[in-house]
């Protein structure tokens, strides 16, 4: 992990090389030894020495069993557990939804699951935009044809995308129509290019495409962006949808520590479900399980 060089005044090195350290152990994935943080941060190894002697007084790191390597300690769960406690991701993504939605002269929408459907948490429109995507929130759209349920299916694990469409497949077998004849290829593109496309899926007069972000309580949110297909073509949604709404995730992703995005849909991706904290509080909507 390369060390970045901060240029504010009033920066505490030690600090700073301290969250370094911690940074790499935890970027390591298992236990290393002073040597390998100290090649790895570019810090000295004495002064890793020094540091790691009082993150483990504090907690933060501990001696990893029968070696002289170091990994996290309890105490990093502590902050992260009053982190995710407080985390309201509609307040987060609201910037980035405006954001969004005025770049593109469109609609942008933040939707969770909510049982067989997806439901619209929160909404920004473009104050230039002439017509709208026609949805605000407590919106409900379909967990098959819409870009944000397409998203949210392409972002979870086999399992539970399975467990979530096995009775809609059923439903559709008896003629119930709850699962839309192109999903399959449509989630087969997701997990390769990190975000879905509804092309009149949806609703006929609509265009939009969602990115999936797994959150650090590990739940997956979905965002898009689109409109009228009339004014938001297919060539437009490629050249200026995509692009935006991919940045306006991975920004959002990073403002709540998740992952966004072909990070977490790749075919080939590993991605663990994330450790869930018991005070966590994705909205202030209460959503199905």
């Amino acid at each position: 992990m390369a060390r970045t060089d901060a240029s504010a005044a009033d920066n505490v090195s030690a600090l700073r090389r301290g969250f370094e350290v911690l940074g790499c152990i935890a970027a390591a994935g298992r236990p290393l030894a002073n040597a390998e943080i100290s090649q790895q941060t570019g810090i000295p190894r004495p002064t890793v020495t020094r540091l790691i002697a009082t993150l483990v007084a504090l907690g933060q790191v501990r001696a990893a069993p029968g070696s002289e390597r170091f990994e996290l300690a309890a105490g990093v769960v502590r902050l992260a557990e009053a982190f995710l406690g407080g985390l309201d991701v509609r307040a987060a993504a609201r910037p980035h939804l405006v954001a969004l939605a005025e770049a593109t002269g469109a609609s942008s929408l933040l939707g969770v699951r909510d049982g067989a459907e997806m439901l619209v948490i929160e909404a920004a429109r473009s104050r230039s935009a002439v017509a709208s995507l026609g949805a605000d929130i407590g919106t409900r759209m379909s967990l098959s044809s819409s870009a944000l349920g397409r998203a949210w299916l392409a972002g979870v694990d086999a399992p539970q995308r399975e467990a979530v469409l096995g009775p809609l497949r059923r439903a559709r077998s008896r003629g119930a129509g709850a699962v839309d004849a192109n999903l399959d290829k449509a989630l087969a593109d997701a997990r390769t290019t990190g975000h879905a496309l509804s092309l009149g899926e949806w609703h006929a007069s609509i265009n939009a495409v969602a990115v999936p972000i797994r959150t650090p309580g590990g739940e997956v949110i979905s965002i898009n962006c689109g409109g009228p297909s009339f004014l938001m073509p297919v060539e437009r949604l490629r050249e200026v949808a995509i692009p935006a709404v991919v940045r306006a995730a991975a920004a959002l992703a990073h403002d709540i520590g998740g992952v966004a995005g072909l990070a977490l849909t790749a075919v080939d991706a590993i991605n663990p479900p994330a450790r869930r904290s018991p005070r966590r509080r994705i909205t202030t909507m209460e959503t199905n399980p």
